[in-house]
């Protein structure tokens, strides 16, 4: 007996039995909304929240590889009358989640044919710590995880009803996900199992596969926002250089060499398979590790269960499924970037649907009951995850970027790193609070440039403040404490200006 074989209600259900399911799915989403508002961040937070709100607010380009679809969608959402630019990008993340759950939810529903293994697995993803974290600031992975609950609903709809429309829908919204980011090709394996191990394919006509390319090709369109948009010099981009004098040089995205550099993520290289030798495994162990945290240890053997059991009845599906789970995996396992625990969002994806999986075999194999149980794993997710994940008190934030603005003389020269320079600048940009104070952020600086560039900067007299203390400096400038910085002055032993004085 096929898995999704197993009804939970008669074959012809009646309008009650149809309400039903849609005020369980209604009431979900709007539990988990609550929830996540609840807990959601009031204003603009750091690290790259900043630069998406800010970005997305200004229309300005954000850093590798770009993310536009997310960008032009949230400029859209923040013509909310809600809360300020901070608390509309934090909300985005919110809605995006939410509508990953909703899909999360058919998707199991129609797999399973039951409401239980739909509701856990539809609950578990939403309330597990690295997704609810993401859910509750502006970030990028809850669009990504959207796209991901749509493409598996809509390839599994094709495979049951064979209407072509479903398969164009998916082409679409697999060209809209690699134009937001390049690296959900990696899917691509899975989903063509998922789509195309089916004898459904052989009933593909020549005109209908070209208005399936025709539906991928038109939905990378919004690829030339970038071109068209660098020409005009918009106010914030967030990938180029800064000069020793202090002057951002964006990169050249108006021609195909620059747009193609900066969508294979060139601006992080020294990040890409840096684990892939010296560190790879130790990493897969960490990988491990979030994914049996991300479940409460309770989802890991009950997705493994799932594993199982829906090889041995959707063989084709599962494949998929791993295949995605395991590409996504093994890419990001091996890059080097010390935030990526929520960058696995899309296995944590394909895990919930595995427990959905394990969900059904306790219903099918024991007892309802048992199935029935399995709800305490989300209501034990809420209540461990909660005091973690909880943003609605996290001002200091944007109160440290304002004082530290507020504090500076005019005409400062003020560099920060990624996350305190981003807030900076949304508040000069959005806000219009201090833009006569200039903000370097030393990402995009060598270690040369900032010492030429404080140096020059105390030699016109200028203020020059920094948000953090680097050792690396202290040979050539005094660092003064002030509120949520310090401000650097000259050393008389300084060489730089020993060399000068010399000459």
């Amino acid at each position: 007996m096929k898995i999704y074989n197993l009804k939970i209600f008669k074959e012809n259900p009646g309008k009650r039995v149809v309400s039903r399911v849609f005020y369980y799915d209604l009431l979900t989403i709007l539990f988990i909304l609550t929830v996540y508002c609840i807990t959601l961040a009031p204003t603009v937070y750091t690290l790259d929240s900043a630069e998406i709100a800010t970005a997305a607010y200004s229309l300005g380009v954000m850093h590798a590889p770009g993310y536009v679809v997310h960008l032009l969608l949230l400029h859209l959402f923040l013509y909310l009358p809600v809360g300020d630019v901070g608390y509309r990008s934090n909300l985005f993340s919110a809605f995006a989640t939410v509508g990953t759950v909703w899909l999360l939810l058919m998707l199991c529903r129609r797999i399973y044919q039951r409401c239980i293994p739909a509701l856990v697995a539809g609950l578990s993803f939403g309330l597990c710590f690295y997704v609810w974290s993401v859910s509750v600031v502006a970030e990028v992975y809850t669009l990504q995880g959207c796209f991901l609950a749509a493409l598996l609903l809509l390839l599994w709809s094709w495979r049951r009803s064979g209407k072509t429309a479903y398969l164009a829908g998916s082409a679409a919204i697999q060209g809209l996900a690699l134009v937001n980011n390049p690296a959900t090709a990696l899917w691509w394996p899975g989903l063509l199992v998922i789509g195309l191990a089916t004898p459904r394919r052989h009933g593909l006509t020549l005109r209908q596969v070209a208005v399936i390319s025709g539906m991928f090709i038109l939905a990378l369109t919004p690829l030339l926002y970038l071109p068209v948009r660098s020409a005009e010099t918009p106010e914030f981009v967030n990938v180029g250089a800064f000069d020793a004098t202090g002057v951002f040089h964006p990169a050249e995205l108006t021609n195909i060499t620059g747009i193609l550099a900066y969508l294979s993520g060139k601006q992080f290289e020294p990040l890409l398979f840096s684990h892939l030798v010296n560190n790879f495994g130790p990493e897969i162990l960490t990988f491990l590790r979030w994914l049996v945290a991300a479940f409460l240890g309770i989802g890991f053997p009950l997705g493994l269960w799932g594993i199982w059991e829906l090889w041995q009845h959707e063989r084709s599906l599962t494949v998929g499924l791993l295949l995605i789970m395991g590409m996504h995996a093994l890419f990001f396992i091996s890059y080097g970037a010390f935030d990526k625990a929520t960058m696995f969002l899309p296995v944590y994806l394909i895990w919930a649907v595995f427990i959905g999986a394990g969900v059904q075999m306790l219903n099918h194999t024991i007892s309802p009951r048992a199935a029935e149980l399995m709800l305490l794993l989300p209501v034990a997710l809420l209540f461990f995850n909660a005091p973690f994940v909880n943003m609605r008190h996290a001002w200091e934030p944007a109160h440290t970027a304002q004082q530290r603005l507020a504090s500076v003389p005019p005409s400062a020269l003020y560099l920060a790193r990624w996350g305190d320079a981003d807030i900076m600048r949304y508040y000069q940009i959005v806000e219009d609070i201090r833009p006569d104070v200039d903000i370097v952020n030393v990402f995009f600086t060598s270690y040369d440039t900032q010492v030429y560039l404080i140096n020059t900067a105390l030699e016109q007299q200028r203020p020059v403040y920094v948000s953090f203390s680097d050792e690396a400096l202290f040979p050539f400038f005094r660092f003064v404490t002030v509120d949520h910085g310090y401000r650097l002055a000259p050393r008389k032993s300084n060489p730089l200006f020993l060399d000068q004085n010399q000459e």
